[in-house]
């Protein structure tokens, strides 16, 4: 598979993934209201890893800048998911670009 297949697989993926999570969120009566505390409980998250040392958030992909771009994100976009989504398009073979 080429880098513009996968390219185009990771456009579908994220598509289908934001189309699902938008149909989910029409079934509750307050879909933004639903989405911006569960984004919440992720800052809260973001908050306790910035108490882990910087070798062991590196070792899980992260770096202090991600997670307080993370939490500078508005209120309604999940932060870990794009920071998975930022760590993912910086990954080059396995190894992190600085």
């Amino acid at each position: 598979m080429n880098r513009d297949n996968k390219d185009n697989l990771g456009d579908a993926m994220r598509d289908y993934i934001l189309n699902e999570a938008a149909s989910r969120d029409r079934t509750f009566a307050f879909p933004l209201l639903q989405r911006i505390v569960r984004n919440w409980f992720s800052r809260r998250y973001l908050r306790k890893l910035e108490e882990f040392d910087d070798y062991i958030l590196s070792d899980i992909g992260l770096t202090r800048a991600d997670l307080r771009h993370g939490q500078s994100l508005p209120h309604d976009v999940d932060p870990i998911a794009e920071l998975l989504r930022f760590r993912d398009r910086c990954t080059v073979r396995g190894q992190r670009r600085s």
